[in-house]
């Protein structure tokens, strides 16, 4: 992925963006009309579209299943005679998707429209184009089975387009970025991007078709059941309450053209912070490491990897059901049906239930913002579509939401959320307790208050999560005894396997520092048993050796330094001999 774009394909300066020409005014327009518009409540199923391929069985079948989970309309589920499954030519856009839609939103008196003419400029031709008066939708949802991604064509591209930079000198984009701006249909040029208006707008009365735009999400992955598994995880979520932790993977860069990525992720972790999710954060230039116990994944966001990998590349990730996971690369949705391709299949196929992806190369300051979208959201009204829409700073370009547009994963109110899930017995409730501790310890209250407090509250010494935290916060407090015994209650709840490991690699030190040396030896052992991976890893292998001179294990001290010696023997050189 390029930072920004300039005349080279190497480089595009964060400082010159590259709208569409013809575009900007037009859509500026469209803002002029929104102090007339009058608020809008959450988005309602009944304000939905659900688009399916009548060729391919399986699209209609994950759109019944959205439709009837979601309590949408039979009337207003769509289905497209389209061919293509993936990749589809404008040309073929425009006569299978565009203008069909179009025909069917107007016929069955979804959307009213008139048409106008829109003067030409240096580079766009102008001509007929349409404006949306009224409408009783506001997004449209497109199922497994329709195309994501339309070729570029350059018949398209004229002699006038000279000027713009080579890179975005192409009218290749996401279907779902197009049909966004359905509304808007033949008001801009095809070559290059349209800067969103509605970019980090806390407005959400804004989104609405009479303004130029749909939103738009995308049940899809690599296979029907993960398509229709994004609705009812998400549902799930709604019910019982988000839960997880968050984990953000920076890079360390502090200047250049991609200084803006590590910005926005570090602005998402404080974000993360913030609002209390336990926030981990790598800043390592390489991506997490595979040995990393990344438990219960509430928030994912990182960067810098053109493959899955690191602890998302195991064959199981500790996702929780309502995950919002985003790995930001070049072609990470290139191929979203694909289980091991680049990150969306990946991420989709292991769990998340929210993802973004570009279907080629989008350059940086094109792609989602993981800080707007993730601070709507934690505003509490927000739906993941009217958050997506937001978060992208471009249109009509090659970004697509993954996700059930409807879904609203978080809750501001964290006490009366706490209330509401106690009356029910949401297994979530603990993960609210969780917040509620993080969030008052991140506003001054002090560790040891809130240990002191959790230790107290009966679900905690049930509770591998809450049970976890206290022994934390009494650690942090220098209340070892206390942590350590909290630590074995959490082991004692099931943590998940991750969380287990985490544990375990906490109490060996916490058990160190209270001098109980074979104690401390003995729980890096079982790490080593019941992870062989960490077999590999040369600093906890030297941590081990240390915790074994300390409780004096002979044997175990010989062990290791045998086996610390072999991994940081150089590789061999010596070469097989040549057969006769």
């Amino acid at each position: 992925m390029s930072a920004a774009v300039s005349g080279s394909a190497d480089s595009i300066p964060p400082s010159t963006p590259v709208p569409r020409q013809g575009s900007t005014h037009f859509l500026l327009r469209f803002l002029a009309l929104l102090l007339a518009a009058g608020p809008l409540l959450a988005l309602d199923p009944s304000e939905v579209i659900v688009l399916y391929s009548t060729t391919v069985p399986a699209s209609k079948d994950v759109a019944d299943h959205y439709a009837r989970a979601r309590g949408i309309p039979d009337s207003n589920k769509i289905g497209l005679k389209v061919v293509a499954t993936d990749a589809i030519s404008r040309s073929n856009y425009v006569h299978e998707i565009q203008n069909p839609l179009l025909d069917i939103l107007s016929e069955r008196g979804f959307i009213n429209y008139i048409r106008f003419q829109v003067q030409p400029t240096n580079t766009f031709a102008g001509g007929s184009a349409i404006r949306v008066t009224s409408a009783s939708v506001r997004c449209l949802v497109l199922c497994w089975g329709l195309p994501y991604n339309i070729h570029h064509d350059p018949t398209l591209v004229t002699a006038a387009h000279g000027s713009l930079p080579d890179p975005v000198r192409r009218n290749d984009a996401s279907v779902d970025s197009e049909i966004a701006l359905l509304p808007a249909l033949g008001s801009y040029d095809l070559i290059a991007a349209i800067p969103n208006p509605f970019h980090a707008s806390t407005n959400r009365a804004f989104f609405n078709p009479t303004n130029g735009v749909f939103l738009v999400g995308r049940l899809d992955g690599p296979t029907p059941q993960i398509a229709k598994d994004l609705v009812d995880k998400a549902l799930w979520c709604e019910t019982n309450g988000f839960s997880g932790n968050a984990y953000l993977d920076v890079r360390g860069i502090t200047s250049g053209g991609y200084a803006v990525g590590d910005k926005w992720m570090n602005s998402a972790a404080e974000l993360c912070r913030r609002v209390g999710f336990s926030t981990y954060v790598d800043t390592g230039p390489e991506t997490i490491p595979a040995h990393f116990p990344l438990s219960q994944v509430g928030i994912y966001v990182g960067w810098y990897s053109a493959g899955v990998d690191g602890p998302f590349a195991l064959p199981e990730v500790e996702f929780m059901p309502g995950a919002i996971a985003y790995h930001l690369h070049s072609f990470n949705g290139h191929a979203p049906r694909n289980p091991t391709a680049s990150w969306v299949g990946p991420l989709l196929a292991r769990g998340a239930t929210v993802t973004f992806g570009t279907v080629s190369e989008p350059y940086l300051e094109f792609t989602a913002n993981p800080h707007v979208f993730l601070e709507l959201l934690a505003a509490g009204e927000f739906t993941v579509g009217e958050a997506s829409l937001a978060a992208l700073p471009y249109l009509s370009w090659v970004n697509v939401f993954y996700g059930d547009p409807l879904f609203t994963p978080f809750r501001r109110d964290l006490t009366r959320e706490e209330t509401r899930q106690a009356s029910v017995g949401s297994p979530s409730l603990p993960w609210t307790v969780l917040r509620k501790a993080n969030f008052l310890q991140q506003n001054g209250t002090k560790p040891i208050e809130l240990a002191e407090s959790l230790a107290k509250y009966p679900p905690a010494a049930t509770n591998a999560v809450l049970a976890e935290k206290t022994a934390s916060l009494f650690a942090e407090s220098s209340r070892i005894k206390l942590a350590v015994q909290w630590a074995h209650t959490a082991l004692a709840h099931q943590p998940s396997p991750q969380q287990r490991i985490r544990i375990l690699l906490n109490l060996a030190e916490w058990l160190a520092i209270a001098e109980r040396r074979d104690e401390a030896f003995d729980t890096l052992l079982l790490v080593e048993q019941e992870r062989p991976d960490y077999r590999r890893l040369i600093p906890f292998r030297e941590r081990q050796l240390q915790l074994a001179r300390d409780a004096i294990r002979r044997p175990e001290i010989n062990r290791l330094k045998n086996e610390i010696a072999a991994l940081k023997a150089p590789p061999s050189t010596n070469s097989p001999p040549a057969s006769p």
